[in-house]
């Protein structure tokens, strides 16, 4: 299974992810053995700290470099027009990987920070389109963008996002961005799927998975393709990363899904990107 995003990069179905992996010789060989298992997207970041590893991992998989899609995102240090080029021919650099299948804001500038926030993302956006044009990234968006920021950006530029990247699981929706990302054609991607682990506790999806005799990360990954949203879950364990990717040989009823999808707050990160300072 796979994605097309709105300028025609096709893209897997789910996507790898690497936060908190250290910057050591043991994140190579987890991002080898993902790659062994059937991952062919790889999601990192600069603020992750771990990109060159990401790097040496993805060589050591020895895997063609067109058929890998690595994504990367540009920190909040680095705005600024070009800061951001500068930025991104690091993380092209670091990763040894010629250049970005993908390449997100990593976060908006907030209006509790930032009375100019509207400016601040403008300005950034016009660099990621000068990255986009000229080769060095495939496909540009954001992440963390509520319907405001992205609202307010979407009147002054001149490409449309392709992926807006945001926390996404059971109890935790956003239909408000999702359903104006749908409207766009802007494909969600959901970090933190699992709720950083936090769901695979939960009675309610234990339950569920019980029924399709799967395991709660399992649900919660196929529930994310249900609702035409790219998941991105994280494991070191190989056996975690074949059976997250185990996901297409069963189908969540409707009824289920209604019942998923009504799910009150279970818990998630507490991160607003309208009122969060912590980041600015």
């Amino acid at each position: 299974m796979e994605y097309i995003l709105n300028n025609g990069l096709k893209i897997p179905a789910i996507a790898y992810g690497t936060w908190k992996f250290p910057n050591t010789y043991e994140t190579s060989e987890i991002i080898k053995n993902a790659i062994a298992s059937g991952y062919k997207y790889i999601d990192t970041a600069k603020a992750y700290g771990n990109e060159y590893y990401i790097g040496q991992g993805i060589k050591k998989a020895q895997v063609d470099r067109k058929n890998i899609i690595i994504g990367g995102k540009l920190w909040n240090d680095d705005r600024g027009f070009d800061n951001i080029i500068k930025a991104c021919k690091e993380t092209i650099n670091t990763l040894e990987c010629e250049y970005l299948d993908i390449y997100l804001v990593h976060w908006p500038a907030s209006k509790a920070v930032h009375d100019n926030w509207r400016e601040i993302n403008i300005e950034t956006w016009k660099a990621m389109e000068e990255l986009y044009n000229s080769g060095l990234v495939k496909a540009i968006g954001v992440c963390n963008f509520k319907v405001n920021q992205l609202d307010e950006l979407m009147k002054n530029i001149n490409i449309k996002p392709m992926i807006n990247q945001i926390e996404f699981h059971p109890g935790f929706m956003q239909q408000d961005i999702v359903n104006y990302c749908k409207k766009e054609n802007i494909l969600i991607e959901a970090w933190s799927p699992l709720g950083s682990g936090k769901m695979l506790k939960k009675e309610e999806l234990k339950i569920i998975a019980n029924k399709y005799q799967k395991d709660v990360a399992q649900i919660c990954i196929k529930w994310c393709l249900q609702n035409e949203v790219l998941p991105i879950p994280k494991t070191k364990d190989i056996d975690r990363m074949k059976s997250n990717l185990d996901v297409y040989n069963f189908e969540i009823s409707k009824e289920d899904m209604q019942y998923l999808n009504s799910l009150p707050y279970l818990g998630g990160s507490g991160l607003d990107s309208e009122t969060i300072t912590l980041f600015n």
